[in-house]
């Protein structure tokens, strides 16, 4: 039975033979957040994961694109209430769900962000129409409405069905506290693919913060603080204190420091976000891979739940300790009540 670090040292090895021979092995990352998680959440964020990076790889095995790949993984997420991104969002101070998303498609550079979303349940999607149809890179606002309405969205009605009660108890729960933002679960979501010829995409979503005020904008939507995909780099999804991961722009600056120093993505990851710890303070996590598939999960807070799909093999976990290998059509986690 091999450990964990020794798997990664025999994934790495044999994604190098396989790019050195020309062949790039298809692979799927999601995260579904990083922060700290209470125990009896966890069984369904693991669940989440491993149904996301499964659905995003069938979308790679039917030679789809790298784009519908982390799109499909990042929806999957956004209708499950253990993730906050879309059903099950943070509230702001209002009592509100305000969504934020990107994507980015490494071959051609081409990205598309919004902020401020209500009442859509797949953000995500919206985002890669503002990539691909609407001229733009980024829309807010009346705007976004707008174009999305143009496009043949439709948003919930009534109104604020993205609410779940665990989100209303956190916020309650906040106001009663010192209302720091750097406390309980936290969260976002997101997705980094590569295929079989080396193109590679990334997607993010996220409800923010707890509390957060009305129109408040964290890394999430920010290219190259949130997300990042670059052909020629490898792709990065981020999660954590979004305040602070955009002062850094850590998700180019993981990719590029790499491709700097020659160095792997996982060593780099690690001391780059506990270099922005020791500066600036709060955690955060991400999952990552270099422009010939290796894998990178990485995070200074206690918990990140993470799956990704490579061949029949699926990997996951939720804490740095936690580290399990299962085969793609395995489904080790009970049903929950309600379902999603």
């Amino acid at each position: 039975m091999l450990f964990p670090w020794e798997w990664l040292v025999l994934s790495v090895l044999l994604s190098n033979f396989k790019y050195c021979m020309g062949v790039v092995e298809p692979v799927l990352i999601v995260h579904g957040g990083a922060g700290t998680v209470s125990e009896d959440r966890i069984p369904g964020k693991l669940r989440g994961v491993t149904l996301a990076a499964t659905v995003g790889y069938q979308v790679l095995a039917r030679n789809g694109t790298v784009v519908e790949a982390v799109e499909q993984a990042v929806r999957i997420m956004e209708a499950d209430r253990f993730f906050n991104a879309g059903y099950g969002a943070a509230l702001n101070i209002e009592g509100d769900v305000e969504l934020d998303a990107s994507i980015m498609d490494g071959a051609t550079k081409a990205t598309g962000s919004l902020s401020g979303l209500r009442d859509l349940l797949h953000p995500i999607s919206l985002a890669r129409d503002v990539m691909e149809r609407s001229g733009h890179n980024f829309l807010i606002g009346d705007g976004l409405v707008s174009f999305a309405l143009d496009r043949g969205f439709r948003f919930l009605e009534p109104p604020g069905q993205l609410v779940t009660q665990y989100s209303m108890d956190a916020l309650e729960e906040w106001k009663a506290s010192d209302q720091s933002y750097r406390s309980g679960e936290g969260g976002t979501v997101g997705a980094v693919a590569i295929d079989a010829n080396g193109n590679i995409a990334a997607a993010t979503s996220t409800g923010g913060v707890t509390g957060k005020r009305v129109g408040r904008v964290g890394d999430t939507p920010i290219i190259g603080s949130g997300t990042y995909a670059d052909n020629g780099l490898g792709g990065v999804s981020l999660t954590g204190d979004g305040d602070i991961i955009m002062k850094v722009c850590l998700a180019y600056d993981v990719l590029r420091t790499a491709q700097l120093t020659d160095r792997a993505l996982q060593p780099v990851a690690d001391e780059l976000l506990d270099a922005m710890s020791a500066a600036l303070g709060g955690t955060a996590g991400l999952v990552a891979l270099d422009r010939v598939g290796n894998v990178a999960v990485a995070h200074n807070s206690l918990h990140m739940s993470w799956a990704y799909q490579r061949g029949d093999t699926v990997a996951y976990g939720a804490s740095k300790e936690d580290f399990n290998l299962m085969p793609a059509t395995d489904t080790p986690f009970d049903p929950l009540p309600g379902g999603m």
